[in-house]
């Protein structure tokens, strides 16, 4: 697949996600302290708890983005760019009405919800009534425009995605510390400046990738262009995706729902913060792997099966010496706690061990998932995540009810979850890239 422009597209790809994305991390780290001394520990428990139930739109595209993201990159492996340009018109149609169709069903369901009880926090329930439906509407706009991210990253450019997110994480950050100093604390306000800041931003980029001077307006969706006979194959890879974006749901989304109805919305903030240390890992290794999607299914279209086993030589490699950073920040952890967000907040060496264990294992199975996303054979994939989501909800309330170890059995629970992908996806790696895969192995 001219290996040497395919490393070298990587590497550049690499180094200008880690530039983008540590400045990312650096924003975030800042949020954290300066969210907590604007809204207080328990108000921040509640956001996060409120922006993870809002989150879960981002799986009720049925799939749409990541099988418009494989779709796409086969189009233009294949040089058919009439092709590509249906594949994404016929995706932001479909999309615009799904988001509608949500955008009416929760218009009419949430005058009846008491945000109160759900977030278990003082504050009046018609301005939170108010501050969901800005949270919500912006999030299904943003969604919306976040399409464009794909296809940047079908085009094998995703530092361009990343830079994007530096960009909002920035202008985020700027407009939480103007918070703090022109206004007094406020839920309402808050919520609203980081839903509005992303959209402008995400719009801004919009047009640079389609006004007719870009080099991808051939890309440029319109009515004209969408095929209803191409709904078949962005759905029927797509709606796997969906199922498995459900599992994963339930799995990585409902750990805050949890805690606040075992726990407190204050232990909220404790779980999340640990998490947001420890995912610091999750998100270097991802900035390595994330390229990696759309050069697998290129290099699988034209059967480079060499250059897909020297590519998954070099992220093992990667992901064993990242194993000896997670020692590390298990180690100083504490320390590390205490400078950032004083001590006002104690975090257990338990939670902190087992959320080692699981960014280790999380970004093992990303190195396997990646090639079956890229290449589409995800079945095996799809009963995993299945009967991941059936059993982590059970077995995190069983962890907490019967064990002593408070929030920490959330973590657990997690790490039982991403051992059941870990003992089958490496197998179905190897069976496909040495065509040894046959049945479900192959689907």
């Amino acid at each position: 697949m001219g290996k040497e422009v395919a490393w070298n597209s990587i590497q550049l790809n690499t180094v200008l996600m880690f530039i983008f994305r540590g400045g990312n991390i650096l924003c975030g780290l800042a949020m954290v302290p300066m969210t907590l001394g604007y809204l207080d520990r328990t108000n921040y428990g509640a956001w996060l708890t409120l922006s993870s139930v809002i989150s879960w739109l981002s799986f009720m595209d049925i799939g749409l983005g990541n099988g418009l993201r494989n779709k796409l990159a086969e189009a233009i492996a294949q040089k058919n760019n009439k092709l590509a340009r249906e594949y994404v018109s016929t995706t932001y149609v479909l999309f615009s009405i799904i988001m509608l169709v949500l955008v009416i069903v929760f218009s009419v369901t949430n005058p009846f919800l008491n945000w109160q009880n759900i977030l278990k926090i003082n504050i009046n329930n018609s301005s939170l009534i108010l501050l969901t439906y800005v949270v919500f509407f912006s999030f299904c706009l943003r969604l919306i425009l976040e399409l464009g991210a794909i296809i940047i990253v079908s085009l094998q450019r995703p530092f361009i995605k990343i830079m994007i997110d530096f960009f909002v994480s920035v202008v985020t950050l700027i407009g939480v510390y103007s918070l703090t100093k022109i206004t007094n604390p406020s839920l309402i306000s808050f919520g609203i400046a980081i839903c509005i800041i992303p959209i402008l931003i995400l719009l801004v980029f919009t047009y640079y990738l389609f006004n007719k001077r870009s080099k991808y307006s051939y890309l440029t969706p319109s009515f004209r262009h969408y095929k209803k006979k191409h709904i078949n194959d962005l759905l029927n890879l797509g709606v796997q995706f969906f199922i498995i974006q459900l599992a994963v749901l339930v799995m990585f989304s409902t750990d805050n729902i949890i805690i606040t109805q075992l726990f407190s919305a204050a232990d909220v903030s404790s779980f999340n913060i640990a998490y947001k240390y420890f995912s610091i890992i999750i998100i270097a290794f991802s900035i390595i792997v994330f390229p990696y999607w759309s050069a697998f299914t290129t290099a699988f279209i034209k059967k480079d099966f060499v250059w897909i086993k020297g590519a998954f030589k070099k992220l093992i490699i990667i992901w064993i010496l990242q194993v000896f950073v997670v020692v590390g920040l298990i180690m100083c952890a504490n320390f590390v706690y205490k400078f950032w967000v004083g001590g006002g907040i104690e975090i257990p060496i338990g939670l902190n061990i087992f959320l080692g264990v699981y960014v280790t294992l999380y970004n093992f199975n990303n190195i396997f998932a990646y090639f079956l996303n890229g290449v589409s054979k995800i079945r095996l994939q799809l009963y995993s995540a299945v009967f991941v989501g059936i059993i982590n909800i059970p077995l995190s309330y069983l962890l907490v009810k019967h064990t002593n170890m408070g929030i920490t059995a959330i973590a657990l629970s997690n790490c039982i979850c991403l051992l059941v992908c870990s003992l089958w996806a490496p197998l179905q790696c190897y069976k496909i890239i040495n065509n040894r895969a046959i049945g479900i192995w192959n689907k």
